[in-house]
């Protein structure tokens, strides 16, 4: 009854299915070769053999994957054919001259002998030698095809075979090459001997050394370990596996957009090929998707705006990361990538299946569009509905298992636990939006400028310096979010990224997460996103008195439903978080020391699992620049910025070292900014625009009125200067720190002292 009720679903559809006849038989015969437009667009090649399923081919989707034997654009060309023609006398006309090799797409593919209506005696023979009853190609002839074709031929010089049989054995005999080739690699392997030595720069582990192997053996396959166990570097040995064996020119790496700069990093560090990221605006994509760069890497943002240039790119590799983006099989995403074609493809992600089999499905479906039947068949037998459709449950999983083997590898850290090291690290780069950019880049002008006064006048003054601090300050939360910023706002592509890492960390893989950062407020963001995943944390930050920290720690290493805690410095020293098993560094700190610390309260003794760690970096922006410095001189900042609050100090370096530090990681940062381009003049927002510059300006100003005040209010009454002050006092709702609020006469406006006080910056600039 399912058949029955596709194949009339498709016959329902053949009305408009075709939009025009592009070419069809030369000699006006009814049955032959078609070329048609469908009504979508595409091009399609049809050959109409009979009127029976499975005689005829057509080169769409869905014909090659549903196993009906027939597909809307053949049912419409059938319809078209006269009535009277529709006979299998004309059927057996179009075979009584020749004889004709093609497919049978059932639920498995065959290759399918024609023998025309009355074949020779030589013909007879090679049916019997090399087919079966059913003149089916035996399987154990698959690899001597092109000896069976060349006496077919020799035996009847009309034979045609299709360019899809050649296709599908050409694949099915390289897999079987592959998977021959793969046992041997294994098996030395076992030996203690590696067979991916030298692949990259870098020495595998074991398991990931099975992963490459398996990849480059197979060709289309999806490599499905936890996070961390290194998917990124396995792709890459896989790629080059692949290079040296089958010559392998173009690789198209489509990744979140936060990634793909990864994964460049990743290629010049193991990999001697060139990297070509894709990004900026269309004609700057089109020049760079005409490179003839070994590695492609563009996003799945761009793909719905690019695919015809990915297209024209013809890569002979896809690699998908992170491709639980296309596990919903009903987004234009989704739909787009699908079109995309190669021979070979790696699909990447630590979560195929989330919620429902259909994101199981839809994943499996970018490698290989036949593994698991058609999506109609496959929820009918593993969806279990009552009478109104709602999902009950799932039955036959057993039987997916074993239908993805071929094509599935999935390990996770339980099982390679004796190979892994003790602590992996692993960097997450992340865009800065233009509503970042913008106050960043005017940051970092003021901060040239000052850089530029030191060093022409070969000193700053008190204030110069404090503006430094502010203008570095500003331009790290601004990495953040621009909350941290000015408090209105709110963009923040790391917490969009940590919502994907928790996602896999804490739900699909059941492992607890402690998360740092320096700023209070990105940790108050933070836990809004956990919120909104329905993860359990808590949070530990300066203002929580101690005595209320053990019941946070006990909540976290003991209740199963609390996954991830969250943590200024102030949790970074002092505390033992070994129930946890991974570490999320919302930003690099100034002090190396100060992240072997965040990272120490896991990754410590007594630790029975590897730790994971993951730190996120803005691109092209302060913190790349700090990283790389603390990367290349460990000990450069030691001790510095050692502020528990994170603010920074120039105390402990002396003045005149540490503008030059500051000197060293800002030399040769991009500025954005164009000199040619005058500023708009201040609004009434302009005050939040200066950020922690402002605020820090203010604060020093109420320090000093405070000063004022003690040194001549002697004689003034204490209580009655408690009740004129007790309603000024107040706390902010997010950090719980003191704050002050005083009723200003109605002359003076914001605008008012908006204006007045980036006045008074743009004066000291």
């Amino acid at each position: 009854m399912l058949i029955e009720q596709q194949i009339a679903e498709r016959q329902a559809r053949a009305t408009n299915a075709i939009a025009r006849l592009l070419e069809r038989p030369a000699d006006s015969a009814q049955y032959g070769d078609y070329k048609i437009k469908s009504s979508s667009g595409q091009t399609y090649r049809i050959a109409l053999r009979g009127p029976s399923l499975f005689e005829n081919y057509c080169s769409c989707p869905d014909f090659a994957v549903n196993t009906l034997g027939t597909c809307k654009h053949i049912e419409a060309m059938l319809s078209r054919l006269k009535p009277r023609r529709r006979k299998t006398l004309e059927t057996a006309a179009y075979h009584r001259n020749r004889a004709s090799i093609s497919l049978k797409y059932g639920e498995t593919i065959e290759v399918w002998l024609h023998l025309p209506a009355s074949p020779s005696q030589a013909l007879r023979s090679l049916a019997a030698q090399y087919f079966d009853s059913g003149a089916l190609l035996e399987r154990k002839h698959y690899g001597q095809f092109a000896e069976v074709l060349a006496e077919i031929q020799k035996a009847d010089d009309q034979a045609v075979v299709y360019s899809d049989v050649l296709d599908y054995l050409d694949r099915e005999n390289e897999l079987a090459e592959g998977v021959e080739l793969e046992r041997k690699l294994l098996a030395k392997l076992k030996q203690g001997k590696d067979p991916a030595a030298g692949l990259l720069r870098t020495e595998l582990l074991p398991y990931q050394t099975r992963g490459a192997v398996f990849a480059a053996c197979r060709g289309r396959v999806v490599l499905a370990d936890d996070m961390g166990l290194g998917k990124t570097v396995q792709a890459l040995a896989a790629t080059e596996l692949l290079r040296r064996r089958k010559g392998i020119e173009r690789v198209l790496v489509i990744a979140p957009a936060s990634v793909k700069y990864q994964w460049k990093t990743e290629i010049e560090k193991f990999t001697d090929h060139s990297a070509q990221v894709i990004d900026g605006l269309l004609p700057r994509r089109q020049a760079q998707y005409a490179s003839r760069s070994f590695f492609t890497l563009t996003s799945y943002e761009l793909a719905l705006k690019d695919v015809q240039y990915m297209h024209d790119l013809k890569p002979d590799l896809i690699i998908l990361d992170e491709a639980q983006r296309i596990r919903n099989w009903t987004t234009a995403t989704a739909r787009t990538i699908k079109q995309l074609k190669s021979r070979y493809a790696f699909v990447l992600t630590g979560t195929p299946l989330e919620n429902k089999l259909e994101e199981l499905f839809s994943v499996v479906e970018f490698v290989d569009g036949r593994r698991l039947g058609p999506a109609f068949r496959f929820l009918h037998e593993h969806r279990m509905e009552d009478e109104k459709g709602k999902l009950l449950g799932h039955r036959g999983l057993d039987r997916i298992h074993d239908q993805m083997a071929p094509v599935l590898l999935r390990r996770t850290r339980a099982e390679v636990l004796k190979e892994l090291p003790e602590r992996t690290d692993q960097i997450f780069r992340v865009p800065l939006t233009p509503e970042q950019a913008e106050p960043y880049d005017q940051q970092s002008d003021i901060l040239a400028k000052l850089m530029r006064k030191w060093e022409q006048q070969g000193r700053l003054s008190e204030i110069d310096h404090k503006r430094i601090l502010c203008c570095i300050q500003n331009m790290r939360m601004l990495c953040n979010s621009t909350f941290l910023f000015d408090k209105i706002t709110h963009r923040s592509p790391k917490l969009e990224e940590f919502r994907e890492i928790l996602t896999e960390l804490a739900i699909e893989e059941n492992r607890k997460v402690v998360v740092f950062s320096e700023y209070e407020r990105m940790t108050y963001l933070a836990g809004q996103e956990l919120r909104k995943l329905k993860i359990g944390f808590v949070s530990l930050h300066g203002g929580v008195p101690s005595r209320q920290r053990g019941a946070l720690i006990e909540k976290f290493r003991n209740d199963p439903e609390c996954k991830v805690f969250l943590s200024t410095d102030a949790g970074g020293v002092g505390l033992n978080l070994q129930a946890a098993s991974a570490v999320i560094n919302f930003e690099p700190p100034w002090n190396p020391a100060r992240l072997e610390q965040r990272i120490g309260r896991v990754h410590r003794l007594g630790q029975s699992r590897p730790v994971h760690v993951i730190h996120m970096l803005t691109s092209g922006s302060i913190e790349e620049r700090v990283w790389e410095t603390l990367r290349l001189k460990k000990s450069l900042f030691a001790g510095v910025f050692d502020s528990p609050t994170g603010e920074i100090s120039f105390a402990k370096l002396g003045r005149k070292t540490g503008l030059e530090q500051v000197k060293e990681i800002f030399a040769g940062q991009p500025n954005r900014l164009k000199p040619a381009v005058k500023p708009p003049p201040p609004q009434p927002s302009a005050i939040a625009n200066t950020g922690g510059a402002i605020e820090s300006a203010v604060a020093g100003l109420f320090e000093a009125g405070a000063k004022l005040i003690e040194s001549i209010a002697t004689e003034a009454s204490t209580n009655s200067l408690e009740r004129l002050l007790s309603g000024l006092f107040k706390r902010d709702a997010v950090t719980q720190k003191p704050t002050i609020s005083i009723p200003l006469p109605e002359s003076l406006s914001q605008e008012r002292l908006a204006k007045a006080l980036s006045g008074l910056l743009r004066a000291r600039l």
